[in-house]
């Protein structure tokens, strides 16, 4: 075996192992892509809510906003 015969084949082994590599993460990726994380599902009942809350009264010393138009 010759010199550029080694590097040709070291390079053919270097294109299959980086192929190798990206299909085993592409596989992997497909394969999880339908499943849901059980840590998404508890993270949902920590979402604020949509609905609107009255705002607090304040303190009884705090003037209203508009207090200057009376």
């Amino acid at each position: 075996m010759s010199a550029e015969d080694t590097l040709a084949v070291c390079m053919l082994l270097v294109l299959l192992i980086a192929a190798a590599t990206v299909m085993t993460i592409l596989f992997s990726v497909m394969r999880n892509a339908g499943k849901q994380d059980d840590l998404a599902e508890l993270l949902k009942d920590d979402e604020p809510s949509t609905e609107v809350e009255s705002e607090p009264a304040g303190q009884p010393w705090e003037r209203d906003a508009d207090w200057w138009r009376d």
